[in-house]
This record gives C-alpha cells, sequence and structure tokens, in this order.
C-alpha cells in the first residue's frame, strides 16, 4: 500500500463544532473512515478550504452559499500531531495495484471505507490521506486513528477562524441574520 507520512508538528486543520475539541476521534458510525469503539477517527487537512467543505459539504449550494446558521455552528482549529503518522495514501496512483480505486472516497455508504480503514489500521497503518470527496485538485484530506474520544493535552490545538471567517476564506457567501449565539451583548 502507498504510504504517506504525516510528520509530527505538521500544521493541520480541523472544521468542528465548539463542544469538542479539534482532536476528537469519532467512533460513531458516521464518518466515512471511522473506526468502531475502542478506537475512533480524527478528521483533518492540510487547507482550510478542504477541513471547511468536508464540514459543510452538501449544504454548500451551487452558487457556494453556506447558510448563517450552519457557518456559526462551527470554527476552524489550528493542529499539530505530537508523534508522526504513517498514513496509506488512498488517493496515490499506485492505490489501485491494492484493489482501491476513487470511488472510495467519493461513494455515499460508509459501510466500505469503514470496512477498508479496519483493514489499514490493521495493517499498521496510523491513518488515510485521500482527496476529499467535497474538493478537487491535491490530495488534503486525513482521517488519523487513535482511541475514541479526546487524547488528552498532548495534542495541541488552537482556534484559528471562526466559521464564517473559514467560509469565505473559503470563497463561500455567509447569508442569512447573525444567530443570537454569535451576536456579543454589550
Amino acid at each position: 500500500m502507498p504510504r504517506h507520512t504525516v510528520s509530527a508538528e505538521t500544521q493541520m486543520y480541523r472544521a468542528h463544532n465548539t463542544a469538542r475539541g479539534a482532536w476528537w476521534f469519532d467512533s460513531s458510525r458516521n464518518g466515512r473512515f471511522n473506526l468502531p469503539a475502542p478506537s475512533g477517527t480524527c478528521y483533518a487537512a492540510t487547507k482550510v478550504e478542504t477541513a471547511v467543505r468536508e464540514k459543510v459539504r452538501d449544504a454548500v449550494s451551487a452558487s457556494n452559499v453556506v447558510s448563517r446558521a450552519l457557518a456559526d455552528s462551527f470554527q476552524v482549529s489550528t493542529m499539530a500531531a505530537p508523534v508522526d503518522y504513517k498514513c496509506a495514501a488512498v488517493s496515490s496512483e499506485r492505490a489501485v495495484r491494492f484493489g482501491i480505486v476513487r470511488e472510495l472516497v467519493t461513494m455515499e455508504d460508509y459501510a466500505i471505507p469503514q470496512q477498508w480503514a479496519e483493514t489499514i489500521q490493521a495493517n499498521s497503518f496510523e491513518g488515510i490521506y485521500y482527496a476529499s470527496a467535497y474538493t478537487t485538485g491535491s490530495v488534503t484530506a486525513l482521517a488519523l486513528f487513535g482511541s475514541a474520544g479526546s487524547p488528552g493535552p498532548r495534542f495541541a490545538e488552537a482556534r484559528h477562524m471562526t466559521g464564517p471567517e473559514a467560509c469565505e476564506a473559503s470563497g463561500m457567501v455567509v447569508a442569512g441574520p447573525p444567530t443570537l449565539k454569535s451576536l456579543t451583548v454589550i
């Protein structure tokens, strides 16, 4: 399997709700490459736009408009892992030799990608490096494996942008009145 190493201290981005930190390893069956408990998967990106587009997904209209409520529901954090991650490069030209084609990162049914994630983890990989289904161009998405939940203070993160700022920086228009949550009352 082709490999891509994410070096420790590589700057990554994650669009996430504020209830959880950026470093959250999800074990629900709601994510493309989510591993079942006791393991989990944390999604990140090497570009802000990829992180945002993975968060808003199909909620962005053809005219690149996102609702104010959706934009206000998340923030983008910068992240840096304390260790290297050896990732399977599933969007590499050589991945086809292992039975992996582009459909793996675009299919709507997550059961097959989740089975691949389990197989990839069982073969000593610590994540998946892939081309996002919601962007074009170079490979910029990461699915990193770890224990389900929050890994603790060793994993660094810092708030980078609000959701509306990140949407606008990604070329989207944020439309609608501000939500009460986004206003500061003086």
